[in-house]
């Protein structure tokens, strides 16, 4: 009989989905999320990460012939990360910052000995990667709604890596070293005008509930007025924003800012144990999902560019000129390349919470952009120079992309959503090798896709998770080649994926 209970609370899930009303709330009848405005506020957090790690390894083989052979293997690694985030909210302004550097650096050493030939052979090598990525969002408004953003994002990365190998018998022709250098910056300044605003309202939502649940528990005097609701969801935002350095303080520190806001409104009906753990369940598993209001409209200019230069190289010793006579040369393969791209966009993002538990989102785009690529290669042998070309191709391309979410957020730890997009992209590429035509191509390519997603907490042991997803591929493709050479290419692609899972906690 209970196992049957169960399965019936599985399919109330298919009634949620399909639209079941959720009833029993009391503070969400009388305010809306749509009309929570943020207060002014700024938070910044700085973390920093270290990691330091090692391995050895140690085989021997011997076999009844008497051969025997060892290796031994020690590697090392250390990284950090600095990370750092900062994001400010207030009537004229709407924006964040985010910066990330991290490092890492890698060290191997390898020794291969033949005992019975009395040989030694050994591998050594080391790496090391740093990587920056900085971001910022800027949105200067004025009362009216109108805006104008300057962001600014930009990636790096710098690798470099040595081997050196060693012998007790060097067999000519001997590689001895390796190296390799890759260096890569992609910088881009989005540049837009605009129109309208989205407020995060989540910390709404959290009022909403912790105000519900002491309202039902009996633990609050008396229901709250609009304004009222509205004044303890800012100060929630308020709340929130406050840094400590330890969690541990923060969490006490906010739970009892809570209580204060709630004890000088003379709300507290009595002081029991549940009016604390209903305030400490809220603020843990009630703050997210992030939850958004509002629209806005923006169009502009996106200049880009992106760096890229590598180099790999090996070194040996051979006899060249004379077999009396050890000479070094190296084999090296350089590469540069540039590109130029300049953006149009124009963006629409809608926002609607339509009560506590449903919530609705539209994101549309329309992107045409022009790219410029430049590459040159070298490549040498025996330090000389054998081979040189210069890559040059123009794509232009064209990006529309529409989607509609519908999500519904029955309580504090279930969610489904309903995610339909369609996109559409065209490019026309043409290319040239050292100033020779090699291939004029454009291509057309269409996606349409559904995505249902679910998480439902049926009870406090027994969860059921669904993910399913439909997408529709068309692909059209004509090519041109420097010999009269065309093809024309249509793909269709339909793909669906499912995946359920009920977990049920028997202790």
């Amino acid at each position: 009989m209970k196992t049957y209970s169960l399965w019936v609370k599985a399919m109330i899930l298919l009634s949620l989905a399909t639209g079941f009303a959720f009833s029993g709330a009391y503070s969400q009848e009388q305010f809306r999320l749509s009309d929570y405005v943020n207060p002014d506020y700024r938070w910044k957090k700085l973390d920093f990460g270290f990691s330091l790690g090692g391995n050895n390894g140690f085989t021997k083989e011997t076999v009844e012939n008497g051969i025997s052979e060892k290796d031994l293997e020690h590697t090392f690694r250390t990284g950090f990360s600095l990370n750092y985030y900062a994001t400010n909210n207030s009537l004229f302004y709407q924006g964040y910052q985010s910066f990330l550097f991290s490092g890492d650096i890698d060290a191997r050493k390898e020794k291969y000995t033949d005992e019975n030939a009395d040989l030694e052979s050994s591998y050594k090598s080391n790496s090391q990667d740093l990587t920056f990525y900085g971001g910022t969002v800027n949105r200067f408004y004025n009362r009216k709604k109108q805006f104008f953003e300057a962001d600014v994002f930009m990636t790096g990365t710098l690798r470099n890596s040595n081997g050196q190998y060693s012998a007790d018998f060097e067999e000519l022709p001997f590689k001895y070293k390796t190296t390799n250098r890759d260096y890569w910056l992609d910088v881009s300044m989005p540049l837009l005008v605009g129109l309208g605003r989205i407020e995060e309202v989540q910390d709404a939502r959290l009022a909403v509930y912790i105000l519900d649940d002491l309202t039902k528990s009996g633990d609050l005097k008396r229901a709250l007025e609009n304004e009222e609701i509205m004044a303890f969801a800012h100060f929630i935002t308020e709340t929130k924003n406050q840094r400590y350095f330890d969690l541990r303080l923060k969490k006490i520190a906010e739970i009892t800012a809570i209580d204060s806001f709630l004890t000088v409104l003379d709300l507290k009906a009595k002081s029991g144990a549940s009016y604390y753990t209903l305030l400490n369940d809220n603020w843990d598993n009630a703050m997210l999902p992030v939850r958004m209001s509002g629209g806005r409209f923006s169009i502009g200019l996106v200049p880009g560019i992106k760096w890229n230069t590598d180099e790999y190289a090996s070194y040996y010793r051979d006899t060249l000129s004379s077999p009396d006579i050890i000479q070094d040369y190296a084999d090296i393969d350089k590469g540069n390349s540039f590109d130029r791209s300049l953006s149009f966009k124009a963006l629409y993002s809608w926002e609607k919470p339509s009560s506590l538990y449903w919530q609705h989102s539209v994101n549309s785009s329309f992107i045409y952009t022009l790219n410029d690529y430049q590459s040159d290669n070298k490549i040498y042998d025996q330090d000389t120079l054998t081979s040189e070309s210069e890559y040059w191709k123009d794509i232009p391309e064209l990006l529309l992309s529409l989607s509609y979410r519908i999500a519904y957020y029955p309580n504090t730890r279930t969610k489904i959503s309903l995610r339909i997009n369609s996109d559409l992209e065209q490019n026309w590429y043409e290319a040239t090798v050292n100033d020779e035509p090699q291939l004029k191509s454009d291509d057309l390519a269409l996606s349409n896709g559904i995505l249902l997603s679910c998480y439902y907490y049926i009870s406090p042991r027994l969860r059921f998770t669904l993910d399913l997803t439909s997408n529709y591929t068309y692909d059209l493709n004509n090519q041109e080649g420097p010999v009269e050479v065309f093809t024309k290419e249509k793909l269709h692609g339909l793909s669906n994926s499912i995946n359920a899972s009920i977990r049920y906690s028997i202790f």
